[in-house]
């Protein structure tokens, strides 16, 4: 039997959901209040980054004609906001976790102080993968090949990376990276307009 798109999606966030549940939950639960003045330049270029994305994203696709379900628009980038961020955070600390090993006494593989490149490393390996074998399969064609702002799409997503994967390294803020993520979402779910309820 095969799984219908939305049951796809909600699958997926309930697989994000306990994975960051079971093994991150005081990260998830916990916040760190410290807004010294480099999480605050970090949060500002965040969301200008976020901004110029949108920019991109929307000159870089198209709707098809579809009509925007608001339903889905709410519930999308909220749920994934949520969900995939936990995904992110979950195979950033895999990498820092893995940089830690293998930088250790005992194996002496890697420099000490890898652990960020390596958290980073397979974040953007992740974020790849999910997007170019799943996402890209189900969501219904919208990339505009002929763009001419598309190519800066992929800089622009390292960017967004690059500055989710500062927020967790430097202070595990989890929350700020899911409102960054939903804005992100919202944006494609808005350019897109596919529904989860139809």
């Amino acid at each position: 039997m095969e799984l219908s798109v939305p049951m796809m999606i909600y699958a997926y966030w309930a697989f994000a959901f306990l994975v960051g549940m079971i093994f991150f939950k005081k990260d998830i639960l916990s916040f760190n209040r410290d807004f010294d003045t480099r999480r605050i330049a970090l949060l500002a270029v965040s969301l200008i980054v976020v901004a110029i994305n949108a920019w991109v994203y929307s000159h870089s696709t198209t709707d098809g004609g579809r009509a925007l379900d608001w339903l889905t628009v709410l519930v999308f980038s909220i749920g994934n906001g949520i969900a995939e961020t936990f995904m992110f955070y979950a195979v950033f600390r895999l990498g820092e976790i893995f940089a830690n090993k293998m930088s250790s006494d005992t194996w002496q593989l890697i420099p000490k102080q890898s652990s960020f490149i390596v958290g980073i490393l397979f974040f953007m390996a992740y974020s790849g993968l999910i997007h170019g074998l799943f996402w890209i399969n189900i969501l219904p064609e919208h990339v505009v090949q002929t763009s001419l702002y598309k190519p800066f799409f992929m800089p622009i997503q390292m960017l967004i990376a690059s500055s989710w994967a500062l927020s967790f390294f430097w202070y595990r803020d989890i929350r700020s990276v899911i409102f960054l993520h939903a804005l992100v979402d919202l944006t494609m779910v808005c350019n897109v307009k596919f529904s989860l309820f139809n």
